[in-house]
C-alpha cells in the first residue's frame, strides 16, 4: 500500500470534517466511527489496487520470454494490462 496508516487516518479525518462542516452529512454516532468507516473504505480501495498490481505482475511473468523477444517496454505493458483489467472489473484507479 502506498499510504501509511497515519496518512489514511489524516485523510479520513479531513473528509469527515469537511462533510460535517458543509452540512453534507448528519451523524447519529461518534465522529471517530465515521473516520473509521472512511479509513476502511480508503484502505480497501488501495488494497484492491495492490491486488490488481500483483495480478498484472504474475500475468507478465508468465509471458516474460515473449516480452523479451519482442523488445516490449515492461512498464508500458504493465499499465496497459492494468487499465484493461480495471476497466473490465469496474475498478476506478
Amino acid at each position: 500500500m502506498r499510504l501509511r496508516k497515519e496518512m489514511i487516518e489524516y485523510i479520513a479525518t479531513s473528509i469527515t470534517s469537511d462533510l460535517l462542516e458543509k452540512g453534507f452529512i448528519e451523524i447519529d454516532c461518534t465522529r471517530e466511527k465515521i473516520v473509521d468507516l472512511i479509513s476502511g473504505m480508503i484502505t480497501d480501495d488501495l488494497m484492491s489496487e495492490d491486488k490488481l498490481n500483483e495480478e498484472v505482475k504474475e500475468l507478465l511473468k508468465t509471458h516474460e520470454v515473449e516480452l523479451d523477444k519482442g523488445n516490449v517496454d515492461y512498464r508500458r505493458m504493465f499499465q496497459m494490462i492494468k487499465q484493461k483489467l480495471a476497466r473490465e472489473r469496474g475498478i476506478i484507479l
